[in-house]
């Protein structure tokens, strides 16, 4: 099996531990209402490659076009520290798109187009026909206006491309609504990454949501405002223990500089193979269990993505 990266297709079998929610660049378009900002590219290149030396291999990027993505920077770091690194089109929350940004006022047609074409002939920044490999859906709880009309593209373009649609939900609202609305568009639940979803820690309906075939992603553990050892460690041992650890993508989700060690900041890329990876050994899970949390099971979700040749 092979999944699209910004360098080329891959082999799902060399993944050894990715960062299945992952951030490589952010740089915000003038005007956006919230700006995040992960724009040093040597500072960058210096975490990444300490994340490869801990054994990282791959990172699945999440910022979507024209809200701080730039996927040429994306190409050059993956040549800089032989990181696979995959990128995502679509669609995230309207705060972090300048003002009268053409996705708000879109048709479903429209948007599924250019979704359609980023994923099958290259990102908007490139000359080269790079792909990307995601669709993206800022979700914030309520299917409704222009918001709905986006997920609606988002379906089309999964449709079509077979692309895993990752969300990112807020603290996990309302996320019990997307596989149906999603299904009735032809989406199946294996096509569906929900992410930030164990700021939620409800056991029955994370199961739930595993037994459809969803995949949730859980990326608190470092994150102390949400109670990591009470909530996510909790939820994780429960969820295993239930059998769904087959449907969980164990993540970082580092999208601010100041959570990364070369600006000062804590607790750094390299906290997922340095503590998250030995924390998981001492819960007695066999490699291979390790490794699809913190890995194989989102990469192979995004092997489902048709090939471009």
């Amino acid at each position: 099996m092979r999944f699209q990266t910004v360098t080329g297709l891959a082999s799902v079998e060399d993944v050894r531990l990715a960062d299945g929610h992952g951030h490589v660049w952010i740089q915000p378009p003038e005007g956006a209402e919230v700006r995040l900002e992960l724009n040093h590219p040597e500072l960058i290149e210096l975490e990444l490659k300490d994340f490869s030396r801990a054994g990282g291999t791959t990172i699945v990027d999440c910022q979507p076009g024209d809200c701080g993505r730039d996927a040429r920077m994306l190409v050059r770091l993956a040549n800089a520290t032989g990181l696979q690194i995959t990128a995502t089109t679509g669609f995230h929350q309207r705060k972090y798109y300048p003002t009268g940004h053409w996705l708000w006022s879109a048709t479903a047609t429209e948007a599924a187009k250019y979704f359609v074409r980023e994923l099958t002939v290259g990102m908007q920044e490139t000359d080269n026909g790079v792909p990307a490999t995601t669709i993206k859906v800022g979700y914030e709880g309520s299917i409704e206006g222009q918001t709905r009309i986006l997920m609606e593209a988002a379906a089309e373009a999964g449709r079509q491309t077979g692309a895993v649609i990752l969300f990112h939900t807020e603290q996990g609202k309302n996320i019990e609504a997307l596989p149906p609305f999603f299904e009735e568009r032809g989406i199946p639940p294996s096509q569906l990454y929900l992410c930030h979803v164990d700021k939620r820690p409800d056991f029955g309906l994370h199961r739930e949501l595993a037994q459809a075939g969803v995949l949730l992603g859980y990326d608190t553990f470092v994150r102390p405002k949400y109670k990591p050892e009470k909530n996510v460690w909790r939820l994780l041992e429960a969820m295993l223990a239930a059998g769904m650890g087959d449907h969980i993508a164990v993540c970082l989700d580092l999208a601010l500089f100041s959570m990364w060690k070369h600006d000062g900041g804590e607790p750094g890329l390299v906290t997922l193979p340095a503590h998250i990876v030995p924390r998981l050994r001492t819960m007695g899970l066999e490699e291979i269990e390790i490794r699809k949390l913190t890995g194989l099971n989102v990469i192979r979700r995004l092997a489902q993505k048709k090939e471009v040749l």
